[in-house]
C-alpha cells in the first residue's frame, strides 16, 4: 500500500474498512495488479522472473489458469488475481497507460504442486524507472514488458466513461466483457480513419475537428478517444455485435459532453455553429 503510495495511485479506499488495519483490507491487499483509471497500472513482478536483455530488462506474460493445475481452496482466488493481472495489462496496452513495477522477492509458490504453499514476500521494491506493455496479442493474452519504455503506439481507446452509468455489479461485468470483444472493432475504426484522413484522427463531432496531433505535435500523433455511437446501457443482455459504423472519433472534450450527466448525445448539435472551431 505505501509503494503504490509512492507511485502516485490512489489508495484511500483501503480505508473503508471494518478492520484495524487498512492494509488488510481484503478488497486490495494481496492483488497482483492495481489500475489508476486513465492514468496508470501498477504490477508485481517476482524478481525471479525478470529477464535481462540486449534491450534490458522484460517480462514475458503466459497466460495460466490455477484450476487446471488445483482445485480446492485458494485456486479461485488465483484465478481472479490472475485474471485481473490480464485485464490490466490488455488495458495499459489498449490505453497505452505507462506500467510501474513492484518487484517482489522471497519464496514464489508453485501451483503445479499437487499442495502447493502460499507465496511468502520477503521483499518489495518500487521501481523508480517506469515501464510499458510493447507488445500484446489479442488472440492468447501474452504480453510483453519492459523496463524503460514508454508507450508510444496510438491508444486503442480511453478510460471508459459509460462505464460510469452503469449499476450494479453484474451490468459493469457484462459491460466490461462487451467492450473486450469489441476492442478488434475499435482498432479497426482507428485504421479506418487513418486511412480516410490521411494518416490523421479528427474529431467527427460536427463543427469541432479537433486533430490531437494537430495541436500537440508528436505528442499527439495516432491518438484519438473512440465512441460508441449506440448506447450501449440499451443493448441485449448477450451483448450485440460491434460495427465500425457504430463507432465514431471524437476529441477528449466531447467525448465528455457526449456523456454528460449519463447522457449518450448525438455528434450533430453537440457544437453550435457558432461554437465551432474558426
Amino acid at each position: 500500500m505505501d509503494l503504490l503510495n509512492e507511485a502516485g495511485f490512489e489508495i484511500g479506499p483501503w480505508k473503508n474498512y471494518k478492520g484495524n488495519r487498512p492494509a488488510a483490507n481484503p478488497k486490495y491487499c494481496y492483488n497482483w495488479s492495481f489500475e489508476q483509471p486513465g492514468e496508470a497500472v501498477a504490477v508485481c513482478l517476482w524478481h525471479r522472473s525478470l529477464k535481462q536483455g540486449k534491450g534490458g530488462v522484460s517480462f514475458r506474460r503466459k497466460p495460466r489458469g490455477f484450476a487446471a493445475l488445483r482445485k480446492g481452496p485458494g485456486a479461485n482466488v488465483w484465478n481472479r488475481r490472475d485474471a485481473d493481472f490480464g485485464k490490466n495489462l490488455e488495458l495499459a496496452y489498449r490505453q497505452q497507460l505507462p506500467i510501474r513495477v513492484i518487484v517482489v522477492d522471497g519464496e514464489q509458490r508453485n501451483p503445479a504442486d499437487l499442495k502447493p504453499k502460499a507465496s511468502i514476500v520477503k521483499a518489495r521494491l518500487l521501481d523508480p524507472v517506469g515501464w510499458a506493455v510493447t507488445e500484446y496479442d489479442y488472440a492468447t493474452g501474452e504480453c510483453l514488458l519492459e523496463r524503460g519504455k514508454t508507450p508510444v503506439l496510438p491508444a486503442v481507446d480511453s478510460s471508459d466513461l459509460e462505464l460510469a452509468w452503469f449499476e450494479g455489479e453484474k451490468s459493469k461485468r457484462a459491460f466490461i466483457y462487451h467492450r473486450r470483444r469489441e476492442a478488434k472493432a475499435r482498432r479497426e475504426k482507428i485504421q479506418e480513419a487513418l486511412r480516410a484522413n490521411g494518416g490523421k484522427l479528427i474529431c467527427e463531432v460536427q463543427n469541432c475537428g479537433f486533430d490531437f496531433a494537430e495541436r500537440y505535435g508528436t505528442l499527439g500523433e495516432g491518438y484519438a478517444q473512440v465512441h460508441h455511437l449506440l448506447p450501449l446501457s440499451k443493448s441485449p443482455k448477450n451483448g450485440r455485435e460491434t460495427k465500425l459504423k457504430d463507432l465514431a472519433i471524437v476529441c477528449a472534450n466531447c467525448h465528455v459532453m457526449i456523456h454528460a450527466g449519463g447522457k449518450c448525445r448525438a455528434l450533430d448539435g453537440l457544437i453550435a455553429a457558432s461554437k465551432g472551431r474558426e
